[in-house]
């Protein structure tokens, strides 16, 4: 039997085994936690291991070099795991973590090299760069020329003992929130979409949107806000839908650089719209301390004012482009649809937002009575029974590989953690990017603006806010800011970096499928993006859009700052009921940065700039004769 053949076969069969483990514990009481991470790091990073490099060198020494180097990695992952499985207890006893033994420090140290090795072939340079970089503080500390920085140091047996027989490192609550919440979410997407619950949601998209102007974009806009919210990855929800919505944008007149970019940002969007969110949300939930539920809560509002500012691009550009929408005949029946597949899709979705809003479930649990009913739903329908009996086996595989990216940035920002943890320099980072914002908080929320694009340009959206929801998250709050806000407002812009030049991954996935180029995409869907930027600076000035306040404020505030963010759309777009000029365009996009800050005067004098360049609109009265008359 060949390397790749035994590869393939250890592949699946540490999948099942995640699968079957992960279910076993999801319904029965949990292991303790020291124990259930270590076996889930140990499949996951055996798993990482196994499957990744995607691409084998075509030498066939090489190859079976590297098929062989994999398998040895994936057994000293076992061998290092599996060691804290077995004896967590001993490990946990007080004068073994002053005084850890040599196969302690041994196993340790090889574990924290293979997360690091791990996480690069999975996820990238730049995670474990940076959790080098914080070791190597906390072990050099005292030879740290600035005062504000220098420590003691941390001794190597220190941060050994730590990272590897303690939840303060590589087993912290962070790679917690993936062994116990994650991993079953993924579950029920792969579940979903085996199913064909994609097509579901793109059809049903269709049915409601493809006859207006414009049609297919407003159908990839709800259709990857739907299909995003499940897959959690702006990279798989372009893939997913954009090979269908790309072509028919593109068939009733949207330029290829334009339906790529509407294509992206919706992907995007899927990121930060409830009820899934993709791994991100569960992490917050757990630093914040609250349950998953409010953080899906706190995210509605800005969730639904994105899609809107998208929309209203697209209706716009659709009008100046006087675009139609789709034949009725390439339109669905929506009602038609809801009966032959809506009954199966639709209600474990609803049972899920019940369980977590009503009964308050814990997420997983939540999420596991959801698998089931969509199982037994599908059930009864003889060819998704088939599908399920032919692709059971590919479900169970799929999921485990999907959870290997969470793994490896969960347990990689355990090993930054560890760093911070250890040399104490997590208690004075707000204090030092504080000050390097002079205690401004606009000038700190650009600073964190700035860090989680860039760093969300190398790592996977929830890769990049485990990192920034412990390095920047805290020093927002310490200026005034709600947590969740602050919060949700490193996790927008991690995400934003999906479509922000010069990475912009969504945009080279859909490149290829719009025939144009990544750059030109990434490009236009940055500048459709950016009334979207402005939501996220509201949500940290405007508490009232993560529904903290009273009802009224709320509602008015959100008024307000929606539509800054549709003024700031219009004048990006450069249309309204005509073309604008571009002192009118200018004028859009101040008004619009104006209605949504806190002072009362600005507000007012945004209201009165929108106010005035609607009603001097050429083409305004005419539209609302027109209207009269209808």
């Amino acid at each position: 039997m060949s390397l790749q053949k035994i590869t393939d076969k250890l592949i699946t069969l540490i999948a099942v085994g995640m699968c079957v483990f992960q279910l076993y514990t999801a319904f029965y009481m949990p292991f303790p936690g020291m124990q259930q991470r270590s076996i889930h790091l140990a499949c996951g990073l055996a798993l990482a291991f196994l499957v990744y490099p995607k691409k084998r060198p075509e030498n066939p020494s090489l190859r079976n070099m590297s098929y062989l180097f994999g398998i040895a990695l994936a057994v000293l992952t076992f061998i290092t795991c599996l060691n804290v499985t077995f004896n967590w207890l001993e490990m946990n006893e007080p004068m073994r973590l002053i005084q850890p033994t040599q196969s302690d420090k041994v196993l340790g140290f090889l574990l924290i090299l293979l997360v690091l090795l791990g996480t690069v072939r999975v996820v990238g340079w730049a995670m474990p760069i940076i959790g080098l970089v914080f070791l190597g503080y906390a072990y050099f500390g005292s030879k740290i020329p600035f005062a504000l920085l220098r420590h003691a140091g941390v001794k190597l047996s220190k941060l050994i003992s730590m990272g590897y027989m303690t939840t303060e490192g590589i087993f912290s609550s962070v790679l917690g929130v993936s062994t116990t919440q994650v991993f079953i979410f993924l579950m029920f997407g792969q579940l979903l979409e085996s199913l064909g619950g994609s097509d579901f949601f793109l059809d049903w998209a269709n049915s409601g949107f493809g006859k207006f102007r414009g049609g297919p974009a407003k159908v990839a806009i709800f259709g990857s806000a739907l299909f995003g919210s499940i897959s959690g990855s702006a990279v798989a929800n372009v893939v997913g839908t954009g090979t269908i919505t790309i072509p028919l944008m593109k068939r009733v007149g949207y330029k290829g650089d334009f339906a790529g970019a509407v294509e992206s940002v919706a992907s995007t969007g899927g990121l930060i719209m409830p009820p899934v969110m993709g791994a991100a949300a569960f992490i917050m939930a757990d630093t914040l301390g609250v349950s998953y539920w409010e953080v899906c809560k706190a995210a509605v509002i800005p969730a639904v004012m994105y899609y809107l500012a998208l929309y209203t691009s697209v209706d716009l550009k659709a009008k100046q482009s006087n675009l139609k929408g789709l034949p009725a005949a390439e339109v669905p029946d929506g009602m038609a649809l809801l009966k032959s597949q809506g009954w199966m899709y639709i209600p474990p979705l609803v049972i899920l937002v019940f369980f977590l809003g009503v009964f308050r479930y814990p997420a997983y649990k939540a999420c596991l009575y959801c698998c089931i009913l969509l199982v037994v739903l599908a059930s009864f329908k003889r060819e998704k029974r088939g599908v399920l009996k032919r692709e059971w086996l590919n479900i169970l595989v799929k999921t485990a590989k999907s959870s290997v990216t969470v793994v490896m940035a969960c347990s990689c920002a355990g090993v930054i953690l560890l760093g911070l943890q250890s040399s104490g320099l997590i208690l004075k980072l707000s204090n030092i990017l504080i000050s390097l914002a002079n205690n401004n908080l606009g000038i700190l929320l650009f600073l964190v603006m700035l860090g989680s694009l860039i760093m969300g340009m190398g790592l996977p959206a929830s890769a990049c806010y485990a990192i920034l929801c412990i390095l920047a998250a805290p020093a927002i709050v310490k200026l005034g800011v709600p947590p969740l806000a602050a919060h949700l407002f490193v996790l927008y812009f991690g995400s934003m970096s999906a479509i922000t030049p010069p990475v912009a991954m969504a945009a080279f996935a859909a490149a290829p499928i719009a025939g144009e180029s990544a750059v030109k995409i990434g490009i236009t869907a940055f500048k459709m993006a950016m009334p979207s930027f402005l939501i996220a600076f509201c949500l940290a000035i405007q508490p009232e859009l993560v529904m903290i306040g009273s009802a009224v404020n709320i509602v008015l505030v959100v008024v307000i700052c929606l539509a800054g963010v549709l003024s700031m759309s219009v004048g990006l777009q450069g249309y309204l009921f005509q073309n604008e000029s571009i002192i009118r365009r200018i004028a859009w996009v101040a008004g619009g940065v104006l209605l949504i800050l806190p002072q009362k005067p600005l507000t007012i004098m945004g209201i009165v700039i929108a106010l005035a360049l609607v009603i001097t609109e050429k083409n305004f009265w005419k539209y609302v004769k027109v209207k009269r008359r209808t």
